[in-house]
């Protein structure tokens, strides 16, 4: 081994693209970080599907993970608060870590390992695949072979510009899926290359969180992923998507008004940033009477900084731009949730999908609506009961069309392999006035530690983990990733690996039967199933007929608007349905002023 990797004993492999080594990691495994499995999408590929990579000369040394896409950085990039907001990352960020189990290159060419693909999150505007080292203790206590990968991010990785198509584009070239685009040309490189680490590029399972979660929703919609990958675990999913007019339009043209990041929309901003325009309608002007070439060659020449500055971000960070276009290349044209009613419209792998009981409250934690900053950085509740019954409902809303709808639409499709789940982990030390069981509880990304087995508390954001709760963080975490790594291996979670754990039972029609695996500690009730019902139309019907609402019908009605208007997660219903709603209910308020203010 040569002289200069002296911990990475044995790590050489031969790839196509050329030698790699990598770094000793924990439990008996080898990393390489920050292979380029694209070229740079710089440049004049700045919003063009991603080039496969180019083959290097020499060994490559593959010891530090690439940099993070471009973006506003934030707490998932673990800046410091001065740093919020500013634009931090590089265009240049095509990389992928792969993390396996200890073995000689001879070894590792006849492993035939599970391969998991672990897609990070981040609302598809933040992050990094730098975050989840962790993966490595599935790699070397679970014996398989793990990637993660970074790819395009926000404005970057979603972008419909008429002005950009030129005549030898491809049609992945004009989709603006790009962020998607990376995910498959990463999968591709798996399938090419991972065979060199161990891995079985016939057994990959794709997996991911939050963004993540979605972006796997994605690769099962989309044609271009079919069988590059042949399982999936989502892991508190978002199903949104847009169409081309919402990313594209103004945001008041009269016929389908666009998002308010449109590319017309940026277009105009940038216009202005520059001093070109006066103002948005000198901008709309401006634009209306350049030639397509002189605005593709504008919008390709700004600095990455330029890109970022017209956006205001929201909480960590993320902001809300149109991500997921409903394209009809690389996506259906049509909503994704939609995608999985008919079986011959998606890839019908057998998937694993699940929520975590509190997930919203990660977002009203730090919500001025729902607390009060003490010393400027210790939440309060403001009205203990309102922020519990307002976390129930978003929760249980995130659940229904994240988890539960897509999960009984792929059923009754015919799709038979489809098993869900629910986290309810929520033992946290007790904490004098914050009271972290009720202000998080099973809150946003908490499960992602139980999943990679990270009992050290490595990836532990809330300062949840104890030693005082490590045995029941053991039981949960052993059986998730005991169910996870079985998947991978067999394709159904059965019993997990050992044959000790609860029979997992597939999703059905049948409400009324077990058919959820609830993970909490014995002293929670244990890992097991249940019966459970949830949905869109159950969550109206209940929001309706509260009786803690009762004489409440502004919160009431704010609660729908929050949950049906304005929610990523809901059905996005017009503004008049509201007015509806208040009249049915007794509110007799305005109720252009029940949107809140502070929106994350």
């Amino acid at each position: 081994m040569p002289d200069f990797v002296p911990h990475a004993s044995g790590s050489l492999r031969r790839t196509a693209l050329g030698d790699v080594v990598g770094r000793a990691d924990r439990h008996h495994t080898h990393a390489w970080l920050g292979l380029p499995y694209a070229q740079p999408p710089v440049g004049a590929l700045r919003w063009k599907a991603p080039r496969a990579p180019q083959p290097w000369s020499g060994v490559r040394q593959a010891l530090a993970c690439g940099a993070p896409a471009l973006q506003l950085g934030g707490l998932t990039l673990e800046l410091p608060p001065k740093q919020w907001g500013q634009p931090a990352g590089s265009e240049d960020c095509l990389t992928l870590n792969v993390f396996a189990p200890e073995m000689t290159a001879e070894e590792a060419q006849a492993a035939a390992l599970p391969v998991m693909f672990w897609i990070h999150g981040g609302a598809n505007t933040a992050g990094t695949a730098a975050t989840y080292t962790t993966l490595r203790n599935l790699a070397g206590q679970d014996r398989v072979v793990v990637v993660s990968a970074n790819y395009r991010l926000g404005i970057l990785g979603w972008f419909s510009l008429d002005e950009l198509a030129q005549d030898d584009d491809t049609p992945a070239d004009r989709s603006g899926n790009f962020g998607t685009l990376d995910l498959v040309a990463a999968l591709q490189w798996v399938g090419r290359h991972i065979t060199a680490f161990g891995g079985d590029p016939g057994n990959v399972t794709v997996f991911g969180e939050s963004a993540g979660g979605l972006n796997t929703y994605t690769l099962l919609a989309s044609p271009l992923a079919k069988g590059l990958f042949h399982r999936a675990i989502l892991q508190s999913p978002l199903t949104a998507s847009y169409t081309m007019e919402q990313a594209r339009n103004y945001a008041d043209d009269e016929a389908v008004p666009g998002h308010a990041l449109s590319s017309r929309e940026l277009l105009c901003a940038w216009l202005q940033r520059d001093g070109r325009a006066a103002d948005r309608a000198a901008a709309k002007s401006l634009v209306a009477s350049m030639p397509p070439a002189s605005i593709a060659a504008y919008v390709r020449s700004l600095p990455p900084a330029a890109l970022l500055a017209p956006i205001t971000p929201g909480a960590l960070s993320f902001y809300d731009a149109p991500c997921v276009l409903q394209d009809g290349h690389v996506l259906p044209a049509m909503p994704l949730p939609q995608v999985f009613t008919d079986r011959r419209r998606y890839n019908a792998v057998p998937v694993i999908i699940g929520t975590n009981r509190d997930e919203y409250k990660l977002f009203m934690s730090n919500n001025p609506d729902y607390v009060r900053m003490l010393f400027g950085s210790i939440p309060l509740m403001r009205n203990r009961a309102r922020y519990q019954r307002h976390a129930a409902y978003m929760s249980a809303l995130w659940q229904a069309s994240g988890a539960l709808e897509p999960a009984s639409a792929m059923v009754a499709s015919g799709h038979p392999d489809v098993w869900v789940y629910r986290f309810d982990w929520d033992e946290q030390p007790a904490v004098p006035f914050i009271a972290p069981r009720v202000l998080l509880g099973a809150a946003h990304v908490l499960d992602v530690a139980f999943v990679f087995r990270d009992l050290d508390g490595e990836f532990d954001p809330f300062r949840s983990f104890t030693a005082a709760n490590l045995l029941g963080r053991k039981e949960v975490s052993d059986a998730m990733a005991g169910y996870w790594t079985h998947f991978a291996r067999h394709g159904q979670p059965g019993r997990g690996p050992g044959g000790t754990l609860p029979d997992w039972w597939r999703w059905s029609a049948d409400a009324a039967q077990p058919r959820l695996m609830l993970f909490d500690t014995s002293a929670g009730g244990g890992t097991r199933m249940v019966a459970h019902e949830n949905s869109l139309a159950t969550l109206k019907a209940a929001l309706a007929q509260d009786p803690a609402l009762r004489g409440k019908p502004r919160e009431r009605c704010e609660l729908y608007g929050r949950m049906f208007l304005w929610s990523i997660f809901g059905s996005r219903e017009a503004p008049q349905a509201l007015a509806a709603y208040a009249q049915a209910h007794g509110y007799t308020g305005r109720t252009d002023q029940l949107r809140p203010s502070y929106w994350p």
